[in-house]
């Protein structure tokens, strides 16, 4: 994913094409770099999740893949949240009776999980990440906002505080990461996961989420 990373970052600042394009070529770029190399069918091959914002002019450029998640901090009103929830409409009875508590010694339902997910990967009807296929920067969220005074750029993992723990609310979560920044935003996430480690409180399908953020303010 770092190769997908630097060459998004060098394509939205090196060019004038819109997000969606930088995000296809990016993919496409890197898939090249493996194509003789790796076996790019096979449904497991790493993939990423996107969360861009780019200033053009006055406005605040983003795009959005997969479940990842930006709130824009607006200079009047409430905060713009951008967040695709097609990945959660794939998984079974197994993997949300492991994430509700039911069978958290059976890692058997995580795997059926991801499994199950790999076959409804970038296929129509299915969910889209960035992975071998430039199309998905098709099914990408994307946009233009104003009056834009500051991000945070989130892994669904680093945005539980507001989605599942109802801990905070966006503005609160801005403010917060403004003060604290992102290392606080996670070490408060992964309290909030150690108060319910076999997810009793708030259902969940592990005890810790990947957790990766961005706080910019503009």
């Amino acid at each position: 994913m770092h190769q997908l990373g630097s060459k998004l970052l060098w394509l939205a600042g090196s060019s004038g094409r819109g997000l969606g394009e930088v995000l296809a070529e990016s993919i496409d770029a890197v898939a090249a770099m493996h194509r003789d190399s790796c076996d790019l069918a096979h449904p497991g091959s790493p993939c990423s999740t996107v969360a861009m914002v780019r200033n053009v002019g006055e406005s605040l450029e983003y795009l959005v893949l997969s479940d990842s998640i930006i709130a824009l901090d607006r200079t009047s009103g409430e905060p713009v949240v951008i967040q695709d929830k097609s990945v959660n409409a794939y998984a079974s009875d197994s993997a949300r009776a492991a994430s509700s508590g039911k069978d958290k010694s059976d890692k058997s339902a995580l795997f059926t999980l991801i499994r199950e997910q790999q076959q409804v990967r970038n296929q129509p009807g299915g969910y889209w990440v960035a992975q071998v296929d430039p199309s998905a920067a098709d099914h990408a969220m994307s946009g233009l906002v104003e009056e834009v005074r500051g991000a945070a750029l989130l892994s669904d993992g680093a945005a539980l505080l507001v989605t599942d723990f109802k801990a905070m609310d966006w503005p609160a979560l801005l403010a917060f990461s403004y003060e604290q920044g992102p290392s606080a935003l996670i070490a408060a996430t992964r309290d909030y996961e150690d108060r319910d480690p076999d997810g009793l409180i708030w259902p969940r399908y592990k005890h810790r989420d990947d957790a990766t953020a961005v706080i910019c303010r503009l």
